[in-house]
């Protein structure tokens, strides 16, 4: 089996996770889950991590499941490959529900399973080599992994969605920009530190409450009827006008814009 380093590393409140193996094209193997979850965990647990990114190593960013490891040409128990693959679908869950922005820094093709990684992500960057590879169909295998074709048809609706899954296809980096699964494309070498700024930006705009409620909101809310959304939303804003560091916030804003009024 095959020895893959997950890299976390902590700047400040920014967390950055690298798939760390290019000389395997960054593919899942059998320990990828539970290394993932563990590294996932770990930032779920560290309350002064308020923005992570996720990236690779190499010209790849995830090359979906190793075909060597965890795939076989002989049958084996259902039972082994439903718990390998629902380890799989728990990283793109935990991804998804994380309680801070994860931004998918993505170098290259995500393939397959590797797809789904980055679109769990709350947004995506990407180089001009970066694309997404619907390639289940070329192995025998369905699309239906990883969160793939919910999240796909939540990037481009139904249509879109199904022409891609269908027809096994490829979404390029220009065309992911185009339909909104990338929202920016920078040269390779610009690719981290642009990800990294914009986590930057992000922790300065919000305090770590509010940060967790607009996360909260934009996970949950445009899954409700929107009656329900904005109940949801008027208890969450609630919580954040108690906050004491939206009470410094404000005083500190109220006195600019009176000394700007005294000025004028």
């Amino acid at each position: 089996m095959w020895s893959r380093n997950l890299n976390l590393e902590r700047m400040g409140s920014i967390a950055t996770l690298t798939f760390d193996w290019a000389k395997k094209a960054n593919t899942m193997g059998q320990d990828f889950a539970n290394q993932m979850l563990d590294a996932l965990n770990e930032i779920e647990k560290d309350k002064t991590i308020q923005a992570v990114v996720i990236t690779g190593t190499g010209k790849v960013f995830c090359g979906g499941g190793d075909i060597f490891e965890i795939m076989s040409p002989e049958k084996v128990p259902i039972e082994e490959d439903a718990l390998m693959v629902a380890g799989c679908n728990a990283v793109a869950e935990k991804l998804f529900y994380l309680r801070c922005p994860v931004i998918a820094a993505v170098n290259g093709p995500a393939v397959g399973g590797g797809a789904g990684l980055a679109m769990a992500c709350d947004f995506a960057i990407a180089t001009p080599s970066a694309r997404y590879d619907i390639a289940f169909a070329r192995l025998g295998l369905s699309g239906a992994d990883v969160g793939v074709p919910w999240l796909l048809t939540q990037h481009l609706g139904s249509g879109r969605a199904s022409y891609y899954m269908y027809t096994a296809g490829t979404i390029d980096a220009r065309k992911g920009l185009e339909v909104g699964l990338f929202v920016e494309i920078v040269a390779a070498h610009e690719l981290l530190y642009r990800a990294i700024e914009l986590a930057q930006q992000i922790t300065k705009n919000y305090t770590p409450l509010t940060l967790g409620i607009t996360k909260s909101a934009m996970r949950h809310g445009p899954r409700m009827e929107f009656r329900a959304n904005l109940a949801y939303e008027a208890y969450l804003q609630a919580v954040a006008f108690q906050a004491s560091e939206h009470k410094v916030r404000l005083e500190s804003y109220r006195q600019k814009v009176t000394k700007k009024d005294n000025l004028q």
